[in-house]
């Protein structure tokens, strides 16, 4: 006996009713895949942040990096490590050998009032009893104008809370194209901490002195940095009543410098006596 009217609709009914399910299904499990991948394209690595303001800063530990484009306009962008304050330059679109237009770097200390926990500093140049650093940085196959250096700032008193007013004194490991420190050569060839280094200096806003290392390297490990402190002082660059305030490792940067990368960097600064004295 065939099938009624009424029961051919309803079995129709029926399978609209299993097609709409079917689809929605469907369309619910798409949109669960689409979301997973979404999901999974957008975590960014958690140990890493990028940095791309001019004054732009992360902390790592007792460290801290700063992308520092202070001599230009143009763009520039860091990748910081957040655990060890390793960073890596990512882009930069500085084209002017005259002129250092920025100077990325891990610091401890203070930098233009910004200051660090558990740095030893400010101390008086006096009361140092020890100063050392590891830094190690890659720049293999990095092209431009730049220079791999240390900061060491110092104020003429224990307020850290404005520019330096003291002295500059930096410390060259590797540099390339038309970049120098700027002044004049005033001695070649001293021996300084297990290396021989060309000496600069200028009279600027402060005194700013520069050895330069005559045999380039990219790492260094206990580095004396108070050997430096001191030989500056021995010149009349740097004053023992004045104050250490921070010590900077990175790249002064004038055209290129993409991939330069600080891989490892630690200061220790030790003091005799209370850091803050008059």
């Amino acid at each position: 006996m065939g099938a009624t009217r009424p029961e051919i609709d309803g079995y129709r009914r029926r399978v609209r009713r299993i097609r709409v399910i079917i689809t929605a299904l469907s369309a619910l499990s798409a949109a669960g895949a689409v979301a997973a991948a979404t999901q999974v394209t957008s975590l960014a690595p958690p140990d890493r942040t990028e940095i791309c303001g001019g004054t732009g800063s992360a902390t790592a530990g007792r460290y801290a990096v700063m992308n520092n484009v202070w001599g230009a306009t143009t763009a520039q962008c860091l990748t910081v490590d957040d655990e060890t304050g390793a960073f890596e330059v990512s882009s930069a679109d500085h084209g002017n050998e005259a002129n250092v237009a920025a100077y990325p770097m891990i610091y401890a200390g203070c930098h233009w009032g910004r200051c660090t926990a558990d740095s030893g500093m400010p101390v008086r140049v006096d009361r140092i009893r020890r100063a050392t650093s590891d830094w190690t940085f890659g720049r293999e196959g990095v092209s431009g104008a730049w220079d791999a250096t240390y900061d060491l700032w110092f104020h003429t008193t224990a307020d850290v809370d404005r520019s330096p007013d003291g002295a500059e004194l930096m410390i060259w490991l590797d540099h390339t194209g038309a970049a120098d420190p700027g002044g004049t050569v005033v001695a070649r060839d001293v021996a300084i901490a297990g290396a021989t280094w060309d000496v600069w200096y200028a009279r600027w806003a402060w005194h700013h002195v520069a050895y330069v290392r005559t045999s380039p390297t990219s790492s260094v490990r206990g580095l004396d940095l108070h050997a430096f402190i001191r030989e500056a002082v021995g010149r009349g660059y740097v004053d023992d009543r004045w104050h250490l305030s921070g010590v900077e490792a990175g790249f002064e940067l004038r055209r290129g410098g993409v991939g330069l990368r600080s891989e490892e960097f630690s200061v220790t600064v030790e003091s005799a006596g209370a850091g803050r004295g008059p």
